[in-house]
């Protein structure tokens, strides 16, 4: 990817429309759709997402991944983009924030389910992101990005992924060194973005059945937090939250309709599952849940059950994990996350026959869960069973093209086959999705060389070659 397309990568992401008096004033026409089409920004959304991902750490946690697509793609479907078609990632930072780039790219830091107190918290941060897709933001923010100087997009070029990965200083202090006032301004969205992404993800909200007040009081407790805890997270540095918006969304909310408390298992054990990651020690993170073993709720024991077991197997304690880990599945049947947890401690000990059983058991009631197929492709690669792998990730990869972790399974289990071509190219599609051009398009080149003799195969990767060529040095 040239330079010159970082920049108005970088541009078309970050920047944002100079702050008006009039913030109510409807926005008339689209302007953005002359200059930039939607099969532009898809594309755009694309080259920034490879970008970011050679550059910061994303999770490929299947089952967070799972969850955090069906949550999004729940609201995706009440709100106002017409066709759908995201692609979804989770930053391995424990910092809150949360963005949306042209095209359709929803990112979350897994500090937002770290510091969220309910789903519908989550949701409201991610209805306010969506909506900032559907009303094309970012293609209005580009207009204006044309006239910012070159030199100050530079400047802010190595500070991005870092600023997103919720490394707050050390992103910020590459900002602070040029220009940090006038960079910072230009880092926040505008007012007439913000209130307009706040209306239009309540309404989406309320239209998903959930609470359209928890965005309000998501954002309040940041705010208030704010005041006492010094440097504000990632995500208030590009929202930012005023005391007065707050009040103003909180009377939009009253205005729609509240749904009843419902509290959802999925997201207490998706929490849980993070924080039996993400705090420090494996023996702290024993402790952290011991802590949580009298919970009164039944569903706030089981999520701590849940992490606790997730932190035996952190710490290498598999018969006490798998111990914990059936019991859940016992007195809770119908929760495939638990059954899928077995299958994790077989498969991190060694286990390869029963991980393989436990997969089986999940797909026989779920056929197409992501998770169970992600958790019985590695155990047959690591059983020396590639043959069985591929036909699990064929159907997967059609679906999800822009998968890096299922083309590194997809390769090892063609290389383990002995099919060197098919093994380079899978390589070689995981390389590009992470932002490694140069390396992604020699390992194509190896690929063509290697299908010389088959005719089919080596037209169609040398197409696929130039494809990855011309998305490589596109300029937008």
């Amino acid at each position: 990817m040239t330079f010159f397309v970082r920049l108005l990568l970088l541009s078309c992401c970050v920047l944002a429309t100079p702050v008006t008096a009039n913030d109510d004033l409807p926005v008339l026409g689209d302007p953005a759709s002359a200059l930039m089409s939607a099969d532009q920004e898809y594309r755009l959304g694309r080259a920034w997402l490879r970008s970011l991902r050679g550059q910061t750490a994303i999770m490929s946690d299947p089952l967070v991944q799972e969850y955090v697509e069906s949550l999004v793609y729940r609201l995706a479907s009440f709100s106002d983009l017409k066709e759908p078609n995201l692609d979804i990632v989770v930053v391995n930072s424990h910092q809150i924030n949360a963005f949306a780039v042209p095209g359709g790219v929803i990112g979350l830091n897994a500090g937002l389910f770290l510091n969220a107190n309910s789903e519908d918290e989550v949701a409201g941060v991610v209805a306010h992101e969506i909506a900032h897709v559907s009303q094309r933001h970012f293609a209005r923010r580009y207009l204006d990005s044309q006239k910012v100087n070159t030199a100050m997009l530079a400047a802010m070029l190595a500070s991005l992924a870092v600023a997103i990965a919720g490394d707050g200083e050390a992103g910020m202090a590459g900002i602070a060194a040029t220009q940090a006032g006038a960079i910072q301004a230009q880092l926040a969205y505008s007012r007439q973005n913000e209130r307009e992404a706040d209306r239009v993800g309540m309404q989406t909200l309320a239209a998903a059945g959930m609470d359209p007040d928890a965005m309000p009081r998501f954002f309040e407790r940041m705010h208030n937090n704010q005041q006492f805890a010094g440097d504000p997270p990632e995500f208030l540095l590009t929202h930012p939250v005023t005391e007065s918006r707050i009040a103003d969304s909180r009377a939009r909310a009253r205005s729609l309709p509240s749904p009843r408390l419902n509290i959802s298992p999925h997201y207490l054990l998706v929490q849980a599952r993070l924080r039996a990651a993400f705090i420090e020690g494996d023996s702290q993170a024993i402790d952290y849940f011991r802590r949580y073993s009298n919970e009164r709720s039944a569903l706030m024991l089981q999520a701590a059950r849940y992490g606790l077991a997730l932190s035996y197997l952190r710490a290498n304690r598999y018969d006490q994990a798998r111990e914990m880990m059936q019991s859940l599945a016992q007195d809770n049947p119908d929760q495939l996350w638990f059954r899928l947890g077995l299958a994790e401690v077989a498969l991190d000990e060694g286990n390869y026959p029963e991980a393989i059983r436990e997969a089986q058991r999940v797909l026989k009631v779920s056929p197409d869960d992501y998770a169970a197929s992600i958790l019985l492709s590695k155990a047959y690669l690591r059983s020396n069973k590639p043959g069985q792998a591929l036909p699990l990730l064929k159907p997967l990869l059609a679906r999800r093209p822009n998968d890096p972790t299922l083309w590194d399974l997809i390769a090892d289990a063609y290389g383990n086959s002995g099919d060197r071509v098919r093994a380079l190219h899978a390589r070689a599609e995981s390389q590009f999705l992470r932002g490694n051009d140069s390396k992604a398009l020699q390992q194509m080149r190896y690929a063509i060389r290697d299908a010389e003799d088959d005719f089919a195969l080596y037209s169609k990767l040398n197409g696929r070659l130039k494809t990855m060529q011309m998305l490589s040095e596109e300029e937008f």
